[in-house]
């Protein structure tokens, strides 16, 4: 031996098991394969059959040049053949075509035996015999194995198989998971791997032409960026909704050759589409993702998760971006062993996704665009929304705009309530934001500039008017609930929790009950002990007796039933007791000189008043020095009522944020002529 041929290098045919037998994972990916090896055989038109249920085959058949014997030895079956390489074979076009050639590796053919144990080939070459074979899972794992050839079956066929010339593949004994993928579906995945059907390519499946319209891309967009020679026709958008983009090129270092920087273009378009759940097909297909295409075919499925963009518009996206020059023949092949992907720190691959991440961002801007200016119609086909916008100046229109942009991305276009409310809220919400802003500009303002502080506080006060008209709203709800109580007379307990759980019925200054659930257990014990001395009676005639503290208040709240007619002495005297109870607790909590009040609620004014204004005067004054009062069921919602009513009745034809929500609220779609 020579000893320069000490070492030796071998590849096992085992490289063919990782090569071939577990190359895809899915059956689009394996029949985009075939495919493209018709396309290089400058077929017209290739066929896609599925036949059977539980055991289905397929079945690829072509008009292609078909093969003769040594094209089936020297090609097809030579794993690793690269036609571009083979100058008798037309290398990177096809020879009478001119058909950019979509074959390199020499071994995407082997992908059929990812998905299927048995492979038929039919061929059949222009004045040729029909030459048929069967290749088999098995018989290529035991070669495998034994580290033997391995020779394919020949077939006896009648030459009437194939018609003219061409190819026929057929697949069988698939695998079971296989089996269950394949569906009507099936069609519409091919198409999405292909930008070459027209009227020289022509892809069947089942009978059925596929056509870009298969993709279900088209149907889903509002808005799409078209680059360099693609026909924008296909995207069935109006052209006010496709912006061609004058940036259509890509330079690069080459990492092999001159140095000198290189230009390439690349075609296509990437979108938006209307809404993101139109992405997420029903069938489980995610269309959410910009496919590269080198060649007419899916090179890349998907570059735009490779880019790390976290925006919200990235949801919205979908895309075919062509860039041949991934697969230039007078290059190095960065395509991955899968042709699934490419080396990722190649310096053209590197150029392409600086190319296109930029122009994400701007569909990303062009997309809040457009939802601001969709926004802004719809929010304004309500006329008091209209007249609000149209009061705002300057930049805050331009935040009114992006505010009702944001609604118009999160709200069901067809449901006007949920639109009205959000559209409610909004203008509060503007509102609130501006009055925050101007509190900060008060202190910006010249004194001596009095018109413009003017303007600035009445625009405060119509703010507060707002809310104290809401509030005010609220209360009115409660005085009415209560009155409905009082007049049914046995509904007690829903009377007891009114009063006490809305202070602010008694005196307008008890706003909001500070709870301390200790302390309260401490004097409800006390007030127990108190109770269960009194008579029968005396017990009978109240519903409850509480303590609430509230506004540095501590307030004892007596509620009588409403028919029960009771005097002064014997309120004077219950309610005495309770008001000692709680400050001897009060003092033993340490609390110095607290403000108790005490409060008697009843039904009938109290016996000894008689309708005499003097003795009423006397016994008020009476239960005063006492700290304690005594109202009527009735004098409650009467004041209280009145008090709310007539700020209503004040402020009922004045503030303007006031009147647009009332308005938002009882605006119907046929109260208005749209134009």
């Amino acid at each position: 031996m020579n000893d320069e041929n000490i070492y030796k290098l071998e590849v096992s045919l085992n490289v063919f098991r990782h090569l071939g037998l577990n190359l895809y994972s899915n059956v689009p990916a394996v029949l985009s394969e075939l495919v493209a090896n018709a396309w290089d055989a400058e077929a017209k038109v290739v066929s896609i059959v599925v036949d059977g249920q539980d055991e289905k085959t397929i079945t690829i058949q072509d008009d292609g040049c078909g093969m003769d014997k040594d094209d089936l030895n020297d090609k097809f079956l030579k794993i690793g053949y690269q036609r571009r390489e083979d100058k008798n074979a037309g290398q990177d076009f096809t020879p009478n075509l001119q058909r950019k050639v979509m074959g390199r590796k020499g071994i995407g053919k082997l992908s059929v035996f990812s998905i299927s144990d048995e492979i038929k080939v039919y061929t059949k070459k222009k004045n040729g015999q029909l030459l048929a074979l069967e290749l088999s899972r098995d018989g290529i794992e035991e070669a495998i194995n034994k580290q033997k050839n391995y020779y394919p079956k020949p077939i006896n066929s009648p030459q009437d198989e194939i018609e003219g010339t061409g190819t026929k593949i057929i697949l069988s004994k698939l695998k079971k998971k296989v089996n269950k993928s394949i569906d009507r579906n099936l069609k519409k995945r091919i198409a999405r791997r292909f930008d070459i059907m027209d009227a020289d390519f022509e892809v069947k499946f089942n009978g059925d032409t596929i056509t870009y319209e298969d993709t279900e891309y088209f149907d889903k967009l509002e808005f799409a960026y078209v680059y360099g020679q693609y026909d924008a026709d296909r995207l069935n958008l109006d052209k006010e909704r496709v912006e061609e983009r004058e940036k259509n090129t890509v330079s690069f270092t080459p990492e092999y050759g001159s140095g000198s920087d290189q230009t390439e273009s690349v075609s296509g378009w990437i979108g938006l589409a209307r809404s993101s759940g139109s992405l997420q097909l029903e069938n489980g297909d995610n269309i959410n993702k910009v496919s590269i295409l080198s060649r007419g075919k899916v090179a890349l499925e998907d570059i735009l998760g490779g880019l790390g963009e976290r925006g919200l518009y990235t949801k919205y996206v979908i895309g075919q971006i062509n860039a041949d020059f991934l697969d230039d023949t007078k290059q190095d092949d960065i395509s991955t062993s899968s042709r699934q992907g490419f080396i990722e720190d190649d310096p053209r691959f590197m150029a392409l996704r600086d190319f296109i991440h930029p122009e994400f961002k701007a569909l990303g801007i062009k997309r809040n665009e457009l939802k601001e200016a969709e926004g802004v119609k719809k929010a304004t086909e309500i006329p008091a929304v209209e007249e609000w916008f149209e009061q705002l100046k300057g930049d805050r229109r331009k935040l009114a705009k992006r505010l009702f942009g944001k609604i118009n991305q999160i709200i069901d276009p067809d449901n006007l309530e949920e639109r009205k409310t959000l559209l409610k809220y909004a203008v509060l919400a503007f509102e609130n934001l501006q009055y925050r802003d101007k509190l900060s500009e008060l202190e910006r303002i010249d004194i001596s500039n009095l018109e413009a502080v003017i303007q600035v506080f009445s625009e405060l006060d119509d703010i507060e008017a707002f809310w104290y008209h809401q509030i005010t709203h609220e209360r009115l709800e409660v005085i009415q609930k209560l009155r409905k109580c009082v007049e049914s007379d046995e509904i007690e307990r829903i009377i007891q929790k009114h009063v006490c759980d809305h202070l602010w019925l008694l005196d307008p200054s008890w706003d909001r009950a500070t709870e301390n659930p200790e302390f309260e257990k401490t004097v409800k014990a006390g007030f127990d002990k108190i109770s269960d001395k009194l008579t029968k009676n005396q017990e009978r005639y109240r519903i409850d007796i509480r303590y609430k503290k509230t506004s540095g208040v501590h307030v004892i709240i007596e509620l009588k039933r409403p028919s029960v007619e009771t005097s002064t002495s014997q309120v004077m005297e219950q309610l005495d007791r309770y008001i000692n109870s709680l400050r001897k607790q009060l003092d033993a909590n340490q609390e110095s000189n607290p403000v108790i009040q005490a409060v008697c609620l009843v039904g009938k004014s109290l016996s000894d008043w008689e309708n005499n204004l003097q003795r009423e005067q006397e016994s008020a004054d009476a239960l005063k020095a006492k700290h304690i009062r005594v109202i009527t069921y009735q004098k409650l919602l009467k004041d209280a009522e009145n008090s709310y009513k007539s700020y209503l009745e004040k402020y009922s034809e004045r503030g303007r944020i006031n009147d647009t929500v009332e308005a938002i609220e009882q605006y119907q779609p046929n109260a208005r002529t749209l134009g």
